[in-house]
């Protein structure tokens, strides 16, 4: 098995290093984080999952082959090589590759790759959405209503971009929480930039102290982008400003923010307003995003363990000549030792220089699902009363009466012959079902979810446990 695995990577193409990392792959390596070797069955499918996926990959994209197998790892066996989901237009030809889907969520895979020039790179950002159909569960899947549920732009994720090829993997996902999945998806973008770069940073602000730094007047060209009335939690108001209006003068006590060269904290104190500020540098062409009401999508916050969290992200952003200062009214000199111990984050989406693309880059295909079983079981467990659990080798989700009380639980499923695959949870709700029934009764229901970290074959499976209590796996 190892003998044709071996001569049909290498027929394809790939270099020594990326096969070497394969067959640990598949003979139990350290690589992909396993505790336990794969059965001969589990690798003969594995063998054969590989040499699909590569074999298309490979064909389109000679580079991305690599980083879909490692992104895919145990799963390969149960992803959907997607053909002829493939378009092109601007010179970028875009491409979906795979999908791993059952009826709890789709994730897609696909690639984008410059065949005229050299206008793409690590920074690259994808305009547009993924929708998959979605049945209710009220109606038959042939019946005459769909829904459609969509992933917006900001969801795919960029995974790898390999510049040799001048080619892109990405990855995004569509939920279809408690309806159907239905057949047929739909890809459509209708632009990308590599003018946008994602940011998360951070620094210490173990070297604060009491002293007042200098500040300057807010100037005339200084534009506030960001007060955030809106959060819900943020005591935030004019009336929490301090009376005089000032920025921090700039390269005081500069210092590196962990997470980002492309910006620094310039400055850090208190100013003469008599609250925190931190002022940032941008190098040449960055600057903060603005969304199209011109507020920043530049954001801060405070960790502090005395802090609650409305005074912690309560700021007022100003964009000041080569950065932006950040303005903490809520902080000031008497919370030094607790800022002292504390940590400044800066998040969000900046501006580089960069290329703009606008074109329609549209593909359809279907969608093969692992569906889901319903265990022939429903009873007490850990004090609520569980109606339903359903299982696919993806995940788990189980219905009960209660107030989401699994919801931050693991669960674990084990296979005959002993072994264990954890399933981490994912998101679900919970809603009181008689709420505007003019009942004085709540009627609690909730819904949680669970993502194995390796692939289950339900045919090996024996139960669950959850709570140190046992799920008995009989299909109904």
């Amino acid at each position: 098995m190892r003998d044709r695995y071996r001569h049909e990577l290498e027929r394809l193409g790939p270099r020594q290093e990326e096969l070497d990392r394969l067959y640990d792959m598949i003979e139990g390596g350290t690589e992909m984080k396993q505790t336990k070797r794969l059965s001969r069955r589990a690798a003969a499918i594995l063998v054969c999952a590989v040499l699909t996926i590569t074999a298309a990959a490979a064909a389109a994209v000679p580079a991305v082959w690599e980083g879909l197998l490692e992104q895919l790892g145990l799963f390969a066996p149960y992803a959907q090589t997607i053909d002829g989901a493939v378009c092109r237009d601007q010179g970028i030809e875009v491409r979906v590759l795979s999908a791993l889907s059952d009826d709890l969520e789709a994730r897609f895979y696909l690639s984008v790759r410059d065949v005229e020039g050299d206008r793409l790179n690590e920074y690259l950002n994808l305009r547009g959405q993924l929708k998959a159909d979605a049945i209710p569960k009220a109606w038959e899947e042939d019946g005459p209503w769909v829904r459609v549920t969509t992933a917006p732009a900001s969801s795919f994720k960029l995974l790898s971009y390999d510049p040799e090829t001048r080619t892109a993997l990405f990855s995004t996902s569509v939920r279809y929480a408690e309806e159907e999945p239905g057949q047929g998806a739909r890809l459509s973008l209708t632009g990308m930039t590599t003018r946008e770069m994602q940011v998360y940073a951070s620094v210490s602000c173990a070297g604060v102290t009491g002293r007042t730094l200098d500040s300057l007047p807010v100037g005339e060209g200084d534009r506030v982008v960001f007060r955030p009335d809106s959060i819900s939690n943020s005591p935030y108001t004019d009336a929490v400003l301090p009376d005089r209006r000032v920025v921090l003068a700039p390269e005081q006590n500069p210092m590196p923010l962990e997470g980002t060269e492309e910006m620094w904290v310039s400055s850090m104190g208190f100013a003469g307003d008599g609250c925190f500020h931190i002022r940032l540098g941008f190098s040449e062409g960055i600057g903060a995003a603005l969304n199209e009401s011109g507020e920043s999508l530049l954001y801060s916050d405070l960790l502090l363990e005395g802090k609650d969290d409305g005074e912690k992200y309560t700021f007022q952003a100003t964009l000041v000549p080569g950065g932006m200062d950040i303005l903490y009214p809520l902080i000031v000199p008497e919370d030094l030792e607790l800022l002292r111990a504390g940590q400044a984050r800066v998040y969000g989406t900046c501006t580089r220089p960069g290329t703009e693309l606008e074109g329609e880059w549209s593909a359809e295909f279907q969608l093969e699902h692992h569906r889901s079983v319903t265990l022939d079981w429903a009873g007490e467990l850990a004090g609520r009363q569980v109606q339903q659990v359903t299982v696919s080798p993806l995940s788990v989700t189980i219905t009960s009466a209660d107030q989401g009380g699994f919801s931050r639980v693991p669960l674990y499923a084990v296979r005959k012959d002993g072994s264990t695959v954890a399933a981490e949870p994912g998101s679900g709700r919970y809603s009181n079902r008689a709420f505007g029934t003019g009942s004085g009764e709540p009627v609690w229901e909730a819904y949680n979810t669970w993502r194995f970290e390796e692939p289950v074959d339900l045919e090996e499976l024996a139960c669950l446990t959850l709570l140190d209590e046992t799920i008995p796996v009989e299909q109904g």
